[in-house]
């Protein structure tokens, strides 16, 4: 029988357990959300920000094509397929569950920072980006798709062997260049999403282990204590 510490699903371990440090990795992704925040309400826009956003914009429609599958990552429907395999696969419907309540509370806590930033998308700012989705209009801070990204890519991680982690964290990663790609986003709108989606993930993940502990320990109604 496999110990708890060699198990790569979190069955017998809390979830947040199976990083080293999570709270290392909260902290740096803190400092990037504040960071990339600084940066964000700067008006005018900084120049290397600028500069960054069309190198990266510049690039050949092909590349952007091959790009666009990834950027699907960052949409709602990710979170949900991901869940899914983790109820079919691992068959731990807490985590599914979580992953799905984490990425759609993701979703519009990011719309919500949007409006409290109001920061443009890069349209408002370079002209000439060739905007390769929609019409480059709305607001950039935070990434949406990049925070989904990111808090399906923690959650993922608890579920899949050590090995195949840094391939999770490279989608997420792909997803926020994609979007500087496809023209709709610039970078600290990326690495806020990208930091801001880690935080979601860890706290998903921290809910997780409360609601399991709470169902592998159950409270005796007719004494109010714990059964043992």
């Amino acid at each position: 029988m496999r110990s708890a510490e060699t198990c790569p699903t979190g069955a017998t371990r809390s979830y947040l357990a199976e990083f080293h440090r999570p709270l290392l990795l909260a902290g740096i992704a803190t400092i990037g959300l504040v960071s990339s925040y600084l940066v964000a309400i700067r008006r005018p826009v900084p120049g290397w920000e600028l500069r960054i956003t069309g190198s990266v914009n510049d690039v050949p429609d092909a590349i952007g094509s091959m790009l666009y599958p990834v950027m699907q990552f960052g949409t709602l429907g990710a979170p949900i397929l991901v869940a899914l395999a983790i109820a079919v696969c691992r068959r731990d419907l807490v985590l599914s569950s979580a992953v799905v309540t984490t990425g759609v509370v993701t979703w519009f806590a990011a719309k919500g920072v949007k409006r409290l930033v109001e920061r443009d998308r890069p349209r408002s700012y370079l002209p000439e980006i060739i905007v390769r989705e929609g019409d480059g209009s709305g607001l950039g801070y935070v990434s949406g798709h990049s925070a989904v990204a990111a808090s399906a890519a923690i959650m993922v991680m608890v579920a899949i062997p050590r090995r195949w982690r840094p391939v999770a964290g490279g989608v997420a990663g792909l997803v926020g260049v994609a979007r500087i790609v496809h023209g709709v986003h610039l970078p600290a709108d990326v690495i806020g999403g990208w930091s801001f989606g880690v935080l979601m993930g860890l706290g998903g993940l921290a809910v997780a282990d409360a609601v399991r502990d709470r169902s592998s320990h159950p409270v005796d109604p007719t004494t109010s204590t714990v059964a043992p």
